[in-house]
């Protein structure tokens, strides 16, 4: 089976961008990392993940 690349779009501010860009880089990961593991998360138990996030930032926007 040959398996394609998709490519999506986010949308951040600029701060928020700066921020995670530069924080990544610090631990020696990339924005493409960052995400792939954050949807496989959320794909593997939505969940768990949804729990975790709300801990984290103080519930759903």
């Amino acid at each position: 089976m040959d398996e394609k690349i998709k490519q999506v779009q986010v949308r951040l501010t600029p701060e928020m961008h700066s921020k995670l860009k530069g924080s990544l880089a610090y631990e020696g990961k990339k924005l493409v990392d960052f995400f792939n593991e954050a949807a496989e998360a959320y794909l593997k138990d939505s969940k768990a993940y949804e729990k975790s996030i709300s801990k984290i930032i103080g519930g759903k926007k």
